[in-house]
Order: C-alpha cells, then structure tokens, then sequence
C-alpha cells in the first residue's frame, strides 16, 4: 500500500476504477484544502492505493512537501482535530517501532483544531526532529544488513523466503539462521544432525571433530 501523489496517481491505468470515490473523497476535503492552502500554497491531494493484479482505493489525503519532506494531515475523528505526520513509507531499513521510539524523545505539539501558520509550523519541527533521527538510523541500518551480506558473500546460503528475509547456513553439523526484518539482524544457531544419537556422535561434536 502507498501514498501517491497527484501526478503518480493520474500516471495509473486503474485511475478510472476509481473515479467516483476519488472525487467524493477529494469534495469531502474540498474545505480543509482551502483552509490548509492559505498557509500551505503547495498542499495537494494524495492517494492511497495498491496498485496491481487486485487494485484498491483507501482514500485520499491532504498532503504538502516542506525542506524536502513529504508530510500528511491526518484528521482525529474522536476529538473532531487534526495532526501532522512525515511520510517514512520510503525508510526500508526501520519498523514502526523505531519510529515510535524516535517520536519519544520528542515533546507533540497540541492536535490541531483551528489552522494557523504558528501550529503548522510547530508541527513540521516536530515531524522533522523525528525524520531526520529515522533518516539516520535507516542508513545505519543499511549499512548493517550490508555489510552482513558480504560478510556471507561466499557461503552456501540457502533462502526460506523470496524477499530475502530468511537464509541458512549449514556446515559441518551446525545450522546458522539469520533473519532480516526492516533493517534489523537476529540469529539462530542450532545443530544439523541426522543420523545415530550415540556417545560417539556427541564426543564429535563436542570436541569439533565431527564429519557429517
């Protein structure tokens, strides 16, 4: 599922799959646009979709680029009051719980129920503080899981998974799994044995001599 803008949006075939929602959607914000626009002028529309074998439309936001973020309005339908997020759909190497961890250490500004310029402003220095810490641990992240590979580089890997999440690593009796999820690094190391389960067999193995 992504957020797309305007231009990536009309770029789709599955466009006219969904016009009528699109334009109810788009009438429904009609007002916060021109609300937000006033201190906003870039402030355009995004579409949230999955494009593919079975397409689907989840809506449209309000969304606006500042100093190179892309940011989204959000409305809080329990309190009737808006807030301000950055766009972290692109950060392949953290989960969301390093993005909640980020956001943490930071102090959120009020939800927003009148605009003006002053909590639009309050809330992209927040989102920035909280981005560019991601932005940071992202690339960290990248660099760990990259350098792990060519670290295995020239071992026999055998992978569990198409999206390259889960390898193995058999020798000499010994099974080592590793796990690649957002960017983070688990291991499993646990015995390749089949055979006889004798004193023998353990003796071996424990004294690293065994030769399966």
């Amino acid at each position: 599922m992504k957020t797309l803008s305007e231009k990536e949006f009309n770029g789709l075939n599955i466009k006219v799959m969904f016009t009528e929602k699109v334009e109810q959607a788009k009438k429904e914000l009609s007002p916060l646009m021109q609300e937000i626009r006033k201190y906003m002028p870039q402030a355009e529309y995004g579409y949230h979709v999955v494009s593919g074998e079975y397409p689907a439309f989840y809506g449209v936001r309000i969304e606006f680029t500042y100093n190179g973020i892309r940011f989204h309005v959000y409305k809080i339908n329990k309190e009737n009051k808006y807030k301000i997020a950055a766009d972290m759909e692109h950060f392949e190497y953290v989960n969301r719980y390093d993005i909640e961890r980020a956001g943490s250490q930071y102090e959120k500004p009020c939800n927003i129920g009148v605009f003006t310029a002053k909590k639009i402003n309050d809330w992209i220095n927040y989102c920035t503080q909280i981005y560019r810490q991601v932005e940071q641990e992202n690339a960290e992240n990248a660099r760990k899981v990259a350098d792990f590979l060519k670290s295995i580089e020239n071992e026999p890997v055998s992978w569990e998974r198409r999206n390259y999440a889960k390898g193995t690593i058999t020798r000499n009796g010994l099974r080592f799994t590793f796990y690649i999820e957002k960017g983070h690094l688990s291991f499993e190391l646990s015995l390749s044995y089949r055979g006889t389960a004798d004193y023998d067999t353990f003796r071996l193995l424990a004294d690293n001599r065994y030769i399966p």
